[in-house]
């Protein structure tokens, strides 16, 4: 009963994850360790598990799609991979509970703002920190030609932004999908389409490795893990068909920011789980 609840649960939670660029990590490891009486180290070691199939499925129908921006997705991730060092590195240096409070704060605000309607523009405005950032002299126009889309980013801004992002992921031991899809959007202006379909893309390479950590660690049991995954895999297939079918209905800013909303919460109870088990922060 225990293993068709999981499975189940994982359908629902890689659906959404998948729709909103996420993949669904944040959600899965608090609803684990609450719900099934997973330990913190198992709970992590099978999420990692489990996004594995989830961002690949996810990221060939992108491909098909051609949704996917690659290149910022490479600006992004390889920067980030330091970051996350650095941010393990920093974890025995700085008040991180404290500071992860403040993030679950920050992302919680950031959702509220997601679902706040857009004003009315009156007239396009030239002005403003963003703009001239997005014109500095390493900007450039990013082109999609099969989704008729066109943006403006600035690469070393970008770069600088997936290292903040891995910096973030390594000091507070998360995923950082959920921060990276909404300043894509947000910050960039790149279409929630493409912005969603990168992030997966880049899941792909932070789940793998995530993976072979927590393997070599002893917190990958197959037992617990492979239903998950299958159930991830499943609902990466799910939630890529309603994606598609629903891409011009389906207002994907507010449904990220639900998610935000939710990975907040699910923040606050990781925080809230590891001061019980008497994690020392």
């Amino acid at each position: 009963m225990e293993e068709f609840l999981i499975f189940l649960v994982g359908v629902l939670v890689s659906g959404f994850g998948t729709v909103i660029g996420f993949g669904g990590g944040v959600f899965m490891v608090p609803i684990l360790i609450i719900f099934f009486g997973f330990n913190i180290e198992i709970a992590i070691g099978s999420t990692m598990a489990a996004l594995v199939p989830g961002s690949i499925i996810a990221s060939v129908f992108n491909l098909r799609d051609r949704s996917i921006d690659y290149l910022v997705g490479t600006l992004i991730q390889l920067p980030a991979m330091a970051g996350t060092m650095l941010g393990a590195f920093m974890v025995a240096f700085l008040p991180v509970f404290k500071l992860q409070l403040f993030f679950a704060v920050f992302v919680l605000i950031v959702g509220a703002m997601m679902l706040t309607p857009p004003k009315p523009k009156v007239q396009l405005r030239h002005t403003g920190v963003m703009y001239r950032i997005r014109r500095a002299p390493t900007s450039f126009i990013r082109k999609n030609r099969a989704k008729h889309m066109a943006y403006r980013i600035n690469g070393g801004i970008i770069s600088t932004f997936g290292f903040v992002s891995g910096v973030m992921a390594g000091l507070f031991g998360i995923g950082g999908g959920f921060v990276q899809t909404p300043m894509m959007i947000k910050l960039f202006r790149i279409p929630p389409l493409i912005a969603t379909s990168t992030s997966l893309f880049i899941l792909v390479i932070t789940s793998f490795t995530g993976f072979i950590s927590h393997f070599l660690l002893g917190n990958v049991l197959w037992n617990r893990c492979l239903p998950l995954m299958v159930s991830f895999a499943i609902g990466a297939f799910a939630g890529n068909i309603i994606k598609q079918k629903r891409a011009k209905t389906t207002n994907l800013e507010k449904l990220i920011g639900i998610g935000l909303l939710l990975a907040g919460v699910g923040v606050l109870l990781n925080l809230a789980i590891r001061s019980n088990f008497g994690f020392s922060f």
